[in-house]
């Protein structure tokens, strides 16, 4: 649950990783990479870009500007059964759907047609 809460920090964290991997391994040489001159600076230049877009990330995250717009699917779904009245259609969803919350609105909107 924590990391389904937090997965865009993890995320932006590790485009900031890669970046400073990769600007760090341009910059010492060793026998994992060992870029010549002129690429050297392209992959400083990369770096540098995976950087700034982990810094950005994790600055608008903590800003709130990158929060989810809208309902999830399974909001939606959720709202889709409970206008449902067919309740052969309410049985198969209940017992086949992946998803166990959809499952358990299902048989709750079973339950309501049955009383």
């Amino acid at each position: 649950m924590y990391l389904k809460k937090n997965f865009s920090y993890v995320v932006a964290g590790f485009v900031f990783a890669v970046g400073l991997f990769f600007g760090v391994t341009s910059l010492v040489e060793g026998a994992f990479l060992d870029p010549e001159p002129p690429g050297s600076h392209f992959l400083i230049g990369i770096s540098f870009i995976f950087v700034c877009a982990g810094i950005y990330s994790l600055y608008l995250l903590n800003r709130g500007k990158l929060k989810k717009a809208g309902k999830s699917i399974t909001e939606v779904r959720q709202e889709s059964i409970e206008k449902l009245k067919d309740p052969g259609l309410l049985a198969q969803i209940a017992l086949e759907d992946e998803n166990p919350e959809i499952r358990k609105t299902a048989e709750q909107r079973l339950e309501e047609l049955n009383n």
